[in-house]
């Protein structure tokens, strides 16, 4: 058995009375209360997977707990970390994630060769609405809804190193970038 394991930023969005949350996880195999915690609160996970998979749950209002969670990925070789999700038009989310190869995790720090941003369009049951693109960009920052729909981030543009763990220095640059993804 394991401690539970850590999960990235997860979001939770909201479009026309619809809700949603997306987030990475490696799920549980077996999950137990754990005795040694004095809280209570506690528990020992087995983890099914051993990378982050990307997963979408869906939500009946604002304030009921998350549905059952739809995973997005599957590649076992692969972690995928820094999760956002956004409204897209009526009735599509784009759901967004870096993935690295060559991961290894430890103590909830994921090291690896950073392979690319992905965006990735699905519908509000989770069924993905054409395939992923990948681009060399980050997006590190909540994604803002602008009246007509578009999405828009900032980002610095700059390829981010995985190969250690961070400790606190960061690539530097000048530069910030607006991107806007027009529906």
């Amino acid at each position: 058995m394991t401690t539970a394991p850590r999960t990235t930023r997860h979001r939770r969005v909201h479009a026309f009375g619809r809700y949603a949350t997306a987030f990475a996880s490696r799920g549980a195999a077996s999950a137990k209360k754990n005795s040694a915690d004095s809280s209570g609160r506690g528990w020992s996970v087995t983890p099914k997977t051993a990378t982050h998979q990307v997963a979408i749950a869906f939500l009946k209002n604002r304030n009921s707990g998350p549905g059952k969670a739809i995973y997005l990925t599957s590649a076992r070789t692969v972690e995928n970390v820094n999760v956002h999700v956004a409204p897209y038009g009526k009735d599509k989310l784009l759901v967004s994630w870096e993935s690295l190869k060559n991961a290894k995790c430890s103590a909830g720090t994921c090291t690896g060769t950073f392979t690319g941003t992905h965006l990735r369009l699905v519908d509000w049951t989770g069924k993905f609405v054409g395939a992923d693109n990948v681009v060399s960009a980050r997006i590190t920052g909540d994604i803002a809804v602008l009246k007509d729909g578009s999405l828009t981030w900032a980002y610095a543009p700059v390829t981010p190193a995985y190969g250690t763990p961070l400790t606190g220095s960061s690539p530097t640059t000048t530069t910030l970038r607006i991107a806007r993804l027009t529906p």
